[in-house]
């Protein structure tokens, strides 16, 4: 199993687009979720494949049911001679109650070792990944600058994904932005899938290490990352498709899902995230309801009011006469939150009594006497 990209990130956005175009297209439905978690609880057989488990299962809000046997497996089978296993065993720990790992200074010796322009991007990113699980002191500056430096001779897609990983663990006092900037230089390499999807070249497990990248360096120096809204929206579209699982996002990606009003359940709205699950603390407001035919305003700066998990305004209230009618609905909560409003067309029918109304029913062959009901 490929490592978990959001594992290692916590992204609190909420992509709220019009109802053509600016969402997501795709979400995590419960039967996904449960193959997902059937998946990160299988048994593991070495400390990479902890890390999956213990990460991943934590991305979804879940524990492993035995804690501390799973710490004790990645104490005794971490080899303190591997970077890559060390690092695994750094954010496995980071995540698991009570389990510590003792390093010895030859360890920490190697680990600062690895953290060279000699090194390769994906060692460095282990190196300094592994010395921030331990919580062993860094100088950021020098790693930066080693990042950097190696940086300039791998220049593939995966390298800088891993570069912005690595910036992340970095204190915020070293002069992070060259790396940063590597976002929009990213996006600019994304391959356009027929307007519908962005993807790189590399693979959809790349796009998805990118996304949660992307926004966990941001969100560590305090910044928007460079990518606009449609952008963001047509990335993650073609993430959450993953349906194999070998890469699983802690993305907590917050997105519109409407459901369509019926004549069983006319005037509800629910609001998940990707993860199929209610985004009860936010706000909804109707901005204003139209009529499509005259433009007339019918209803306007009203809230809806939230019953369980569902948002809930009764349209009916305002006895609005049949026809089509355009809705403005925006989201507020959270000062993060982009393209937060919606619009929706709307269809008000009308129902039709008949009353006092004789009707006569005639046998086609007329062997039978014509029969009246009123």
């Amino acid at each position: 199993m490929a490592a978990p990209c959001g594992a290692r990130a916590l992204l609190l956005l909420l992509l709220l687009g019009a109802a053509r175009g600016l969402a997501p297209s795709h979400r995590l439905t419960a039967r996904d979720l449960a193959r997902l978690r059937a998946a990160l609880e299988r048994p593991f057989g070495d400390v990479r494949a902890a890390y999956h488990a213990v990460v991943g299962l934590s991305s979804l809000g879940l524990r492993l049911e035995d804690e501390k046997a799973a710490c004790n497996f990645i104490k005794s089978h971490v080899d303190s001679s591997s970077v890559d296993s060390l690092f695994y065993a750094a954010q496995s720990i980071r995540v698991l109650s009570g389990c510590e790992v003792t390093i010895s200074n030859e360890t920490r010796e190697l680990l600062l070792a690895a953290v060279s322009e000699d090194s390769s991007i994906t060692q460095i990113f282990h190196a300094v990944g592994a010395l921030s699980g331990f919580g062993l002191p860094l100088a950021s500056q020098e790693a930066l600058s080693a990042l950097t430096a190696r940086l300039s001779k791998e220049e593939s897609v995966l390298a800088t994904i891993q570069a912005l990983e690595t910036a992340s663990y970095l204190s915020q006092q070293a002069d992070l932005s060259a790396i940063v900037e590597e976002i929009e230089d990213l996006v600019a390499r994304l391959d356009d899938l027929g307007g519908v999807y962005l993807q790189f070249e590399e693979g959809i497990e790349t796009t998805a290490l990118f996304v949660a990248a992307a926004y966990k360096l941001s969100d560590h120096v305090g910044t928007e990352p460079a990518m606009k809204e449609v952008c963001i929206c047509l990335v993650l579209s073609r993430t959450i498709t993953l349906q194999h699982f070998k890469v699983f996002c802690k993305c907590y990606l917050p997105v519109r899902k409407y459901r369509h009003p019926s004549q069983e359940y006319p005037k509800g709205r629910q609001l998940t995230n990707v993860m199929s699950q209610p985004l009860t603390q936010a706000s909804v407001k109707l901005d204003y309801a139209k009529s499509a035919s005259t433009k007339a305003t019918v209803l306007q700066q009203t809230p809806f009011v939230l019953s369980g998990d569902v948002f809930e305004l009764n349209f009916m209230n305002v006895k609005p006469a049949s026809g089509y009618y355009d809705f403005s609905i925006s989201v507020d909560g959270d000062n993060r939150f982009i393209a937060n409003k919606v619009e929706l067309k709307v269809k008000v029918s009308t129902e039709v009594g008949i009353t006092n109304v004789d009707l006569s029913t005639v046998d086609k062959d007329q062997s039978i006497a014509p029969k009246t009901t009123r």
